[in-house]
């Protein structure tokens, strides 16, 4: 009586539960590995002597969140310009609402320029790269972006609350089986009792 046993539905649930707690961040390392800066996802601009190739990253632009990499060359010779000064600036003339941030790059990485930006509005948003180095200052337009209303249920809320469901509904099942077994097994154990003299 001290071991429990497990029916085929329980069994089934148990393993359902186990696939949707392991799917999400199976998804997330998979999204990881793809690599952000394919071929052909790039813009190229000039600002100056720079030549700037700017990919975004990463966007959520209903949530006005904005990350890009941008790579600065010499225009003329094509060599990466690792002692740059590189400014973006976000304006959105509707709104009258005007935003900037600063790329940084890494010695680790001095060909690379990231910058995260938040987008305080909804509309259309101008990016704007500046850039100064040794080989001079120039900008130009990079980018437009229309930033959408924010909703209140995006396609991952609605999964995520569905996943949730799913795990409520399944807790639900367990405790209700595992109320009956208990309930069958001291209706057997009383009926057992009964018949002994």
């Amino acid at each position: 009586m001290g071991i429990t046993s497990f029916n085929l539905g329980n069994m089934t649930l148990a393993v359902l539960v186990v696939v949707l707690l392991l799917f999400p961040p199976l998804a997330s390392v998979a999204a990881q590995q793809e690599d952000p800066l394919g071929e052909g996802r790039g813009v190229d601009v000039v600002a100056g002597p720079h030549a700037v190739r700017v990919f975004v990253i990463n966007s959520n632009l209903a949530a006005g969140f904005l990350q890009m990499a941008l790579f600065i060359t010499d225009a003329n010779t094509g060599e990466t310009v690792s002692d740059a000064s590189v400014v973006l600036k976000a304006n959105n003339e509707d709104q009258a609402y005007e935003g900037w941030a600063t790329a940084l790059n890494s010695p680790s990485m001095p060909e690379r320029y990231d910058v995260r930006m938040n987008l305080g509005s909804t509309g259309e948003w101008t990016i704007d790269v500046d850039v100064s180095s040794s080989l001079g200052q120039g900008g130009t337009r990079a980018l437009t972006l229309d930033v959408p209303a924010l909703s209140r249920y995006t396609n991952g809320s609605l999964v995520f609350f569905g996943i949730f469901a799913a795990m409520m509904l399944g807790l639900v099942y367990l405790f209700w089986s595992t109320k009956r077994q208990n309930r069958r097994r001291r209706e057997a154990v009383e009926v057992d009792a009964q018949g002994e003299p």
